[in-house]
């Protein structure tokens, strides 16, 4: 059972005496008429010292004892090796094999969640922006720091239930924004409209619902994707991008695989 809490801040603390009690009031009156006093001063500078910041400085003893065992804990985490990628790979515009791949393991990982929600009844794609992914994956070992550098952000994946209709306005943004990482949908880009829309090879119908998976930062609007408010229904996953990114390469280094590099084409820009 939650304690109640009282409103009145002087009722936190309990005085037996009334004397104690008239002490406080003269004390908080004295404080709040000297505070008024006051208001009217404006601060003035009346001096600076510029005091530089550099190797000149020795570092202090007692503060890096403290933060040695945690900086040893934070640097055991993050050279962590989880997998190997058999290539460099970069995020790019239209498309690329670094967006491809966390397009990929994005809906792998909300298809999974849908499934277990009961709500596996339309075909999923994933959109992410290519800005978002803002280092490449190194040719080699991939350690946890990696990942950081690739997604810096605390972005969480979202679902959002959308129509045929603006389905074809979402790729029509993402044609005019010359493409971004896409998983389970293809298109062309021609003369500023798009052509040939699919989602799971089958033609975008109007009429039909699908589901779109993304970050928080786009479903609320991120890089101009206001066609996501649009969306009839939302989910907001409790699991973070970055953390599905760790978990999805240390599956497949369990598996004895390397980690993918996709080449099959999404967007098409002509």
């Amino acid at each position: 059972m939650q304690p109640s809490i009282n409103p009145n801040p002087l009722q936190f603390v309990s005085f037996e005496n009334k004397k104690m009690r008239q002490h406080l009031f003269f004390l908080i009156l004295l404080a709040l008429a000297s505070t008024g006093c006051q208001s009217h001063r404006k601060p003035s500078l009346t001096g600076s010292r510029q005091i530089s910041i550099d190797s000149t400085i020795a570092p202090d003893s007692t503060v890096t004892a403290y933060i040695a065992p945690l900086r040893d804990s934070v640097d055991a985490i993050m050279n962590e090796v989880i997998g190997t990628s058999p290539e460099e790979m970069f995020a790019d515009k239209p498309e690329s094999p670094l967006s491809s791949f966390v397009a990929d393991l994005l809906r792998e990982a909300a298809t999974k969640e849908l499934k277990e929600l009961g709500k596996e009844q339309f075909p999923v794609i994933t959109v992410i922006n290519i800005r978002g992914l803002r280092a490449p994956l190194p040719k080699g070992p991939i350690k946890v720091k990696h990942i950081y550098a690739l997604m810096p952000f605390e972005n969480q994946m979202v679902t959002l239930k959308m129509s045929g209709e603006d389905i074809k306005k979402l790729y029509q943004h993402i044609g005019e924004s010359n493409g971004d990482g896409l998983s389970g949908g293809s298109f062309s880009f021609a003369d500023q409209s798009v052509k040939n829309p699919k989602i799971h090879n089958q033609q975008v119908k109007d009429e039909a619902f699908y589901y779109v998976v993304t970050s928080d930062y786009l479903a609320t609007g991120g890089d101009h994707y206001t066609i996501f408010a649009k969306a009839t229904e939302k989910y907001e996953s409790s699991q973070k991008i970055r953390d599905l990114i760790i978990q999805h390469i240390r599956d497949i280094e369990k598996q004895g695989s390397l980690i993918p590099v996709p080449e099959n084409k999404r967007i098409e820009m002509q």
